[in-house]
């Protein structure tokens, strides 16, 4: 049997803290991609070659042709698209994987524009006051038509917000309030950036 791999936790821990930090919600992959690639490029003579779909594959040449094995793992996320621009300016999303909208209501999260920018926000109910809305707050189905962006700009209808650089189909990223204490790794996306941390630190 193939003795298990020395890994460097230190280098682990540290590799998967800046994935984490990389928003990648799918198919919007490209820059983890990039990423992943770049750190790889570092280490042992690999081979690298990418998917019609843009999944890096990475080769190693071993010892035995008769025997390969492949791992894998992913770096895309959940996450979100704009599906509108709210009358009031906002934005309303689509969800991008099985995302549980009660899991980020409050969250921050960035606006990903076609030309390459970054605009924050926060996702919320569009009636998040409970003192004006009352048991409505409670009541009200977390779903998409109830839920709106909020960006961090000064917008009051859809041409402001267009102004911005948004428009419906840019991605959105949600935060991944990544937390490092008593050697636990609290974070959302470990699923499966964790998997990848831990096949790029084998290797």
């Amino acid at each position: 049997m193939m003795p298990l791999p020395n890994i460097d936790n230190d280098y682990l821990v540290d590799f998967l803290v800046r994935l984490l930090n990389t928003p990648s919600p799918t198919g919007f992959t490209e820059t983890a991609i990039a990423f992943v690639e770049k750190e790889l490029l570092q280490f042992k003579p690999l081979e690298f070659s990418r998917t019609r779909k843009g999944a890096l594959v990475v080769k190693w040449i071993g010892t035995n042709d008769a025997e390969p094995v492949a791992l894998t793992a992913h770096v895309d996320t959940l996450g979100a698209m704009v599906k509108d621009i709210k009358p009031n300016g906002r934005l309303q999303l689509s969800r991008i994987g099985g995302l549980v909208l009660n899991g980020v209501e409050t969250e921050g999260c960035w606006v990903h524009t076609s030309k390459g920018e970054k605009i924050r926000g926060s996702y919320m109910l569009n009636m998040s006051a409970a003192h004006v809305y009352s048991s409505k707050v409670v009541e009200t189905k977390r779903e998409e038509e109830a839920m709106e962006v909020r960006l961090d700009a000064r917008v009051s209808n859809p041409k402001e917000t267009r102004e911005l650089g948004i428009e419906v189909g840019d991605f959105v990223s949600f935060d991944p309030r990544l937390e490092l204490t008593n050697g636990f790794i609290r974070s959302r996306f470990l699923d499966d950036k964790a998997c990848v941390a831990a096949i790029v630190a084998a290797i």
